[in-house]
C-alpha cells in the first residue's frame, strides 16, 4: 500500500516573448518556466513535486490551494490545476 499524498495546486501560465512563465500562486518562488506548452505543463508538475518535497522535508506547512475563482488573471494568463503525488 502507497503512502503517497496527492496535491494539487493551481498554476498562472503567461506566454512572454522567451517563452511560458508560469508561476504557482500559493508557493512563492515557485517559478518553472518551458519553450512550449507540453513542456511546460511537465515543468510545472516537476516544479510543484520539488517544492512540496523540499517543504515537507524541512518540516514546513504546506498550504491550502487557492480556489480557482479567486484567483485573478491578467489579459494573456490562463490558469490550470497541476497534480502531483508525493
Amino acid at each position: 500500500m502507497s503512502n503517497m499524498k496527492k496535491y494539487i495546486f493551481p498554476a498562472v501560465f503567461s506566454e512572454e516573448s522567451v517563452g511560458i512563465a508560469i508561476f504557482f500562486p500559493d508557493l512563492p518562488g515557485c517559478l518553472p518556466c518551458a519553450s512550449d506548452y507540453e513542456q511546460a505543463f511537465h515543468n510545472a508538475g516537476e516544479a510543484l513535486n520539488l517544492r512540496l518535497s523540499c517543504m515537507i522535508e524541512d518540516g514546513e506547512e504546506i498550504p491550502k490551494p487557492s480556489r480557482l475563482r479567486s484567483i485573478k488573471l491578467n489579459e494573456g494568463e490562463a490558469l490550470a490545476l497541476i497534480e502531483t503525488q508525493i
